[in-house]
């Protein structure tokens, strides 16, 4: 398994970034869940006895996002990780490094994540993650990445207001900019994918015409630009 045959430029920029904070502000449909997938699978695969871990709002978001792509990886390129969907996990048994799913919905559910040592944490959907989220990065992940000095890397789209621990980390909040910068700050686009035209029998272009003439709208309008640039 080959991180740079799975992933397009600026998905292998980010996962390659050896900064430990890292941040990626993405538009719908960009393929940043894959990215996060094909990075957790590939350090597993290159550290021993490391835990990884995957974190959204709810753990049935996470098998929805993320679940089917790792299996599809696991399977394609035939690296032996032992499936347990029951926990959402999936082992690799020539490093012995596990990669667990989980979903945090609230502020009670961030307890789970204590006492773990954790090599790399994936948060996904961060925009839609309530102020609790601060304290499960700061009182729990954090201090769980020290043993194995690891990485923390939060993904989402713009929200539809830019407020929140997203956004501060992000740096569109200006009063928040000093706490942005402990992040190495990415992003890429739906037009950035070169899967979607294979996929899909049509350009970039003509899927987001066929989105506004639906919507009758332009790509001036505010939902537009945070979902597709």
């Amino acid at each position: 398994f080959i991180l740079d045959d799975f992933l397009f430029d600026k998905q292998l920029y980010f996962v390659n970034d050896p900064h430990s904070f890292k941040i990626a502000v993405c538009s719908r449909r960009s393929g940043k869940t894959i990215a996060c997938a094909a990075d957790l699978i590939d350090t597993c695969l290159r550290n021993k006895d490391v835990v990884c871990l995957y974190i959204t709002l709810s753990r049935n978001n996470a098998k929805k996002l993320i679940w089917r792509d790792i299996q599809r990886i696991n399977k394609k390129y035939n690296l032996g990780g032992l499936e347990d969907a029951t926990e959402l996990s999936i082992t690799f048994p020539t490093s012995g490094s596990v990669i667990y799913l989980s979903g945090a919905k609230d502020a009670s559910e961030i307890e789970k994540f204590r006492g773990l040592a954790l090599k790399k944490v994936y948060i996904d959907e961060c925009q839609s993650f309530r102020e609790y989220i601060a304290e499960l990065i700061d009182d729990v992940i954090a201090p769980a990445l020290l043993d194995y000095a690891g990485t923390l890397c939060l993904i989402g789209t713009p929200g539809p207001v830019p407020a929140g621990f997203f956004a501060e980390v992000s740096g569109v909040v200006p009063d928040q900019i000093a706490k942005s910068e402990s992040w190495s700050k990415h992003g890429w686009t739906f037009f950035d994918n070169p899967h979607i035209e294979a996929k899909s029998g049509m350009t970039h272009q003509q899927l987001l015409n066929r989105e506004l003439k639906r919507r009758g709208v332009t790509m001036d309008a505010p939902s537009i630009q945070r979902e597709f640039f």
